[in-house]
């Protein structure tokens, strides 16, 4: 074992091997189901509402964590998240089942919404482990490394997939056309929860604490109390906004399947910048790496009001704000990640991620919900759809002020 981990030198580079090859089937399922999730419901005929219902319980699904906290100690770390992804698979199965039988309809819509919630849910009931196994097969090492080697090999599948999927769709897919990418998520759960076996894990502190008390006890450390209001603060923002730029972009005239090679242009900002961010972090520390983003997506803002119509021009601004974006995200979530795992307390892991996801939790519903309102009525008020998330991404502002109070280290 090493001096900080009781983990021999072996079992870590075998866990941070098994997490890689983990973070790789989560990539693929994103980009089968997470990222065509939204593109299924509006196949279907969905709204905005719709839509911001489905970010509000992909984003409150992340409450299973609590659950999985408690689980865990029960299950073990890499047990949940095998669990997890296990049940995750006939759900998943099922919603390639409806999609191959051509669902349709109002009632189609909502049990599409029901079935994505669920399978999130179920998800981040595993994902409650996730932080506290990257926390045990990093520990003496440099965080900032394994985090942008593992998110490297990521977004390398994340550039790849993408384009595969969109040119499967096309341009304006039939319900239909979605089943084989479901049926494909199926055996990549399963090849997830294989993979995860291999992680080993240091053992979790004893308690004799109830869940509740040790909650109360993560939210008395002032550190995690300033992260989360900073996270949800921020979230909510992103969940306000983001989601719809599908709606926007494909309303003035970039087809699905151009819109969807747009995962891959995110992929490769991060992609190019992940190995800077880290070192960065690693070096001059995380703040930095969270102030430069959040500064530059304010300034961002400034492209919705350029935003043309139609052509190669909407391609090529489409193009050029997600590869910024992408690039940004990777510095935001870099950052993020070194203070958020400094600030959680050594022996409450579980309890102090999933306190954390939580708030993540509150801020991405409340945003996914009241945005998708929103932006429904926002141009009532005689304003573009675009100018409601150029106003929204000048109010990272708010976040960026939070991040200030921000400490690296538990206080």
């Amino acid at each position: 074992m090493t001096s900080e981990s009781p983990l021999s030198v072996k079992d870590l580079r075998r866990g941070q091997t098994a997490l890689i090859r983990y973070v790789a089937a989560g990539a693929a399922n994103n980009a089968l189901v997470g990222s065509t999730g939204a593109l299924f419901l509006l196949s279907l005929g969905a709204s905005p509402f719709h839509l911001g219902l489905l970010a509000t319980f992909l984003h409150l699904d992340k409450v299973a964590r609590l659950g999985g906290a408690e689980l865990m100690r029960h299950t073990g770390k890499a047990g949940i998240m095998l669990w997890g992804r296990l049940l995750a698979t006939p759900v998943t199965a099922g919603l390639a089942v409806a999609a191959a039988l051509g669902i349709a309809g109002e009632g189609a819509i909502f049990a599409t919404i029901g079935v994505l919630a669920l399978r999130g849910t179920l998800q981040q009931l595993g994902n409650a482990a996730w932080w506290p196994l990257i926390r045990d097969v990093t520990a003496g090492g440099s965080l900032g490394e394994f985090l942008g080697r593992m998110r490297s090999y990521q977004r390398l599948l994340e550039l790849a997939l993408p384009v595969a999927v969109g040119s499967w769709l096309g341009e304006s897919p039939e319900p239909t056309r979605f089943w084989p990418l479901f049926a494909a998520a199926v055996v990549v759960l399963l090849c997830s929860a294989w993979w995860i076996r291999a992680v080993p894990e240091a053992p979790i502190a004893d308690t004799n604490a109830s869940l509740w008390r040790r909650i109360r006890l993560v939210l008395e450390t002032p550190a995690i109390r300033r992260f989360c209001l900073y996270l949800g603060v921020r979230v909510f923002l992103y969940s306000a906004s983001f989601p719809f730029w599908v709606i926007v972009l494909t309303d003035r005239g970039l087809p699905v399947s151009q819109f969807v090679w747009m995962t891959s242009l995110l992929a490769l900002g991060q992609l190019a910048t992940l190995w800077l961010w880290g070192q960065l972090v690693d070096r001059r520390g995380p703040r930095l790496a969270m102030r430069l983003p959040l500064v530059s997506i304010i300034l961002l803002a400034a492209m919705w009001l350029w935003l043309p119509d139609g052509s190669w021009e909407l391609l090529v601004w489409a193009s050029v704000l997600h590869l910024l974006w992408g690039a940004l995200d990777a510095g935001l979530q870099m950052g993020q990640s070194r203070i958020m795992v400094d600030a959680v307390p050594d022996q409450l892991q579980g309890e102090g991620f999933a306190v954390v996801i939580y708030a993540s939790a509150i801020g991405g519903a409340m945003g996914g919900l009241l945005g998708g309102l929103g932006f429904e009525h926002f141009t009532a008020l005689g304003y573009d759809h675009a100018d409601y998330l150029g106003i929204l991404q000048v109010l990272t502002v708010v976040p960026l002020a939070l991040s200030l109070r921000l400490t690296p280290r538990s206080r």
